[in-house]
């Protein structure tokens, strides 16, 4: 076995120990913010789907389940395994509606089907979702991705087992170590894809959908256009940055001053005009940079090595005028085998398949606002069953299209 791939103790799916699952080769280690944790390896041994692997690295404790196996009647058995967060896929969540709820309240209402626990929650403010038939595991991913956190799974081991599985949600996982990137100067292996989202230097923010009430404010019924936060922003529905407008901006008619590129953001759960300026403003944070990503290895970084979710400053001397940008880790991959390679991916994360039906349910719920105020009177009840099918029948399309080959 080679010098550096970590020892894998093997236990079947109810934590009995087996023994030591020997690799032969080399280990390769992803894991991805808010996403992707999966070992893959081959082996003389065949473990059965459901089994468990635990294995130390550093001074933290991982444990995986082995989801596939690939198995040739002659030749080594090719293993690919998840984090045992996989787990919650067979937890289930019927209807919960969370309402004005801290972070740690919210989690603890999506792992209360599970046998995991919370180890810490440092996100705070309040805010809401509903978590509608739907498993435990995209129910925690919602909850992080609402409230603004970053999901890791904490093993605890005594005794030789695993004593203790819980998550820590982090408002903003990893640091600042210094570590720096240039690109464009004699940079062999870096791959730097731009995507295709635009960049907007000003955005108009929009809320909850408004209800309709009468001349005493009592709710009639329906309701009409979106919340905005001008009240609370000097009589204007809309933020900019005006550092990013004279970068990313255009010329006006007459090529006299630099204008706004503007973009649009819906909170369609928020009902506070002060809430949905923050909101809108931290959204701009994001909106103002260029959707890049550098997939590089880390010995090509300047100050030296970075862990997951760390953040790096980025200088890509390949663009005119030089793009300057702060970006994180947000994908790692490591190869043991002789020796420790490991590759990571700085900038922007594509999202993953939870957060797209996650992204279409807002969406949706944001049309149940127009479409109840196209006249003012459609029941919230109506419009409310109107979008659990819509979602519902979406879901299932995506579901159908994942089954597919191309």
């Amino acid at each position: 076995m080679a010098d550096a791939v970590p020892q894998l103790w093997w236990y079947d799916r109810f934590d009995d120990r087996i023994g030591i699952l020997p690799v032969v080769g080399e280990m390769v280690h992803t894991e991805e913010l808010n996403g992707e944790d999966t070992i893959e390896f081959e082996t003389r041994e065949v473990p059965t789907k459901g089994d468990r692997l635990l294995w130390q690295d550093g001074s933290v404790w991982r444990e995986h389940v082995v989801v596939r196996t690939d198995e040739p009647l002659e030749g080594l058995c090719s293993v690919y395994a998840e984090s045992s967060l996989c787990e919650l896929l067979d937890d289930f969540i019927e209807e919960q509606h969370l309402v004005s709820r801290t972070a740690a309240q919210a989690l603890a209402v999506a792992l209360a089907p599970t046998r995991w626990t919370i180890a810490s929650c440092d996100v705070t403010g309040t805010a809401g979702c509903v978590l509608y038939h739907v498993n435990a595991l995209w129910a925690l991913r919602r909850v992080a991705e609402v409230w603004g956190g970053e999901v890791t799974p904490v093993i605890g081991v005594a005794d030789g087992r695993v004593s203790l599985r819980s998550v820590r949600l982090d408002e903003q996982r990893g640091s600042w170590h210094g570590v720096r990137f240039t690109y464009g100067k004699n940079m062999a292996g870096c791959t730097r894809t731009v995507l295709e989202q635009d960049v907007y230097t000003a955005l108009y923010g929009f809320g909850a959908g408004l209800p309709v009430t009468d001349e005493d404010g009592r709710y009639t019924g329906g309701y009409r256009k979106k919340l905005t936060f001008s009240e609370v922003n000097g009589g204007v529905n809309w933020v900019g940055d005006e550092q990013a407008r004279l970068v990313w901006g255009r010329w006006n008619a007459d090529r006299t001053a630099k204008v706004h590129s503007f973009g649009q953001v819906v909170f369609s759960e928020c009902d506070d005009p002060a809430k949905l300026l923050a909101l809108t403003r931290k959204a701009l944070l994001d909106a103002v940079q260029p959707k890049v990503s550098y997939e590089v290895d880390v010995a090509a970084l300047d100050g030296g090595e970075c862990d997951l979710g760390d953040t790096v400053a980025v200088i890509d001397s390949s663009r005119t005028p030089e793009w300057r940008l702060k970006a994180r880790v947000v994908r790692r991959v490591r190869t043991f085998g002789d020796a420790v390679i490991c590759r990571v991916t700085i900038g922007t994360v594509q999202p993953v398949d939870y957060a797209v039906t996650s992204s279409l349910a807002a969406d949706v719920a944001a049309l149940q606002d127009d479409v109840a105020g196209i006249d003012g009177n459609m029941s919230v009840a109506t419009s409310t069953v109107y979008v659990q099918e819509t979602v519902t029948e979406a879901i299932d399309d995506l579901d159908e299209l994942a089954d597919l080959d191309f």
